[in-house]
């Protein structure tokens, strides 16, 4: 069995954030001939632990080596001690977020690049056959450090880019140095990729654009997120004693994807039909910051709206296969149409209607693809009509689902096996 190095941030039983995709990836690779080594960090101070995800990957064996986490993360930087961080508020995170984009380049994570080449030379030491590296950012530290091991070890690497670098929506630049920068570090490790990998047309297309005639079609390879069949075929039928229309939401809501504008066309939609108070819920499952608690209050929603907190994997697909409609948002501003959500790849495998507020991009074209309804960020009223539309059709039970044929495009499963045809290639050319 042929070795692939692994180089992820983000692992389990870190939850949220990118773990998903990754921990998938090392799940499968073995079913197509490669064994997964994997470096990451020693977990602490985050946000969400889900030790399902570990367990998931126990039969396996996977090896993982793990550097400390000292100096590295935030919150170990002040201080704290706690394995689980508490999410600050919208406003507070988003000014902590641009205070280490100033200083701290590629991303906050900068720090973790020397502990990875270091543990990255244990790791070779103990497996010198290794054939080919992958790494996947965010953090973009991940392929600063997967381009210095490619010039120590002359190795083929692959790069992961589940969202874009210097064009990702959660980016702040200070002056044009900060973004020129940027472009340089993105620029280095673009030249030495073997591979580029996204997860989406979008980001594909930024690349091809940005580096004409240094990158074509062929240096890119879309691979979508999806969902682990695994993770459902053990889920019972879900049968409910209630009979109302539940709107489900799961996850994170980060800086400009707060869900006021949701709660402001589920207002509109409430006012041109008050009888639906009665016959609607709303559901969020994970981390809430407390400004949407307010928000919904506010919008005077407060008593269809239930927050059920942080659950494992296993526990939010259950809740999600409660729903009768499965929503996300994302707001809408510069470079949000090249943003591919995760949850929404894992709410079509449930069976539900898709519910999507956002602009146009990957988002919103996977939504439509899955049979779901979309509508603009920006439009209160086209929310609130949208939200009416889905009430009548819950009503005449003819809520629209996914195709199974889309659904089975996105099994994670068949998904790893284009990851494992790219190792493939790369050590057949080398």
């Amino acid at each position: 069995m042929k070795k692939a190095l692994i180089i992820s941030y983000y692992f389990p039983p870190m939850g949220i954030s990118g773990v998903q995709r990754t921990a998938k990836f090392v799940k499968y690779l073995p079913k197509y001939g490669w064994k997964p080594i994997v470096l990451t960090i020693e977990p602490h101070a985050y946000y969400a632990y889900d030790e399902t995800l570990v367990d998931d990957l126990k039969p396996l064996a996977v090896e993982v080596f793990r550097t400390s986490t000292k100096k590295v993360t935030r919150m170990n930087a002040i201080g704290k001690k706690k394995r689980e961080a508490k999410l600050s508020s919208a406003s507070i995170e988003r000014a902590m977020s641009m205070i280490s984009q100033v200083f701290r380049i590629p991303d906050g994570k900068i720090s973790w690049k020397k502990p990875a080449l270091l543990m990255a030379d244990e790791i070779f030491k103990k497996h010198p056959d290794i054939k080919v590296i992958f790494s996947t950012a965010p953090p973009y530290t991940a392929h600063l450090v997967a381009e210095e091991l490619r010039r120590k070890y002359q190795l083929p690497i692959v790069l992961d880019f589940r969202e874009p670098w210097v064009e990702n929506p959660s980016n702040f630049y200070l002056t044009p140095f900060h973004k020129r920068r940027q472009n340089t570090l993105e620029e280095l490790v673009i030249r030495s990729a073997d591979k580029i990998i996204t997860p989406n047309r979008e980001i594909k297309e930024i690349f091809l654009r940005k580096y004409y005639e240094r990158l074509t079609h062929y240096d890119i390879t879309i691979i979508p997120h999806g969902f682990d069949p695994t993770d459902f075929n053990a889920m019972n039928a879900i049968t409910r004693g209630d009979k109302k229309l539940r709107f489900v939401h799961s996850g994170i809501f980060r800086n400009q994807n707060l869900p006021k504008p949701f709660f402001r066309g589920l207002k509109y939609a409430l006012e041109k039909r008050p009888e639906l108070k009665e016959k609607i819920e709303v559901r969020f499952v994970g981390i809430c910051q407390k400004e949407f608690i307010k928000q919904a209050e506010s919008f005077g929603l407060r008593d269809i709206v239930e927050v059920r907190g942080h659950k494992n994997h296993r526990e939010t697909i259950d809740e999600n296969m409660k729903a009768d409609v499965l929503w996300a948002l994302l707001g809408n501003v510069p470079n949000n149409h090249a943003i591919s959500c995760g949850k929404i790849f894992e709410y079509v495998a449930c069976g539900k209607t898709l519910f999507g507020i956002m602009p146009q991009g990957a988002s919103r074209n996977f939504i439509l693809e899955a049979n779901g309804l979309v509508a603009s960020p920006d439009n209160i009223e086209e929310i609130g009509q949208k939200i009416l539309e889905i009430a009548a059709l819950w009503e005449k039970n003819q809520l629209p689902v996914p195709a199974p044929d889309v659904v089975e495009k996105y099994n994670r499963e068949v998904l790893t096996g284009m990851l494992a045809k790219e190792f493939e290639e790369q050590v057949s050319l080398d």
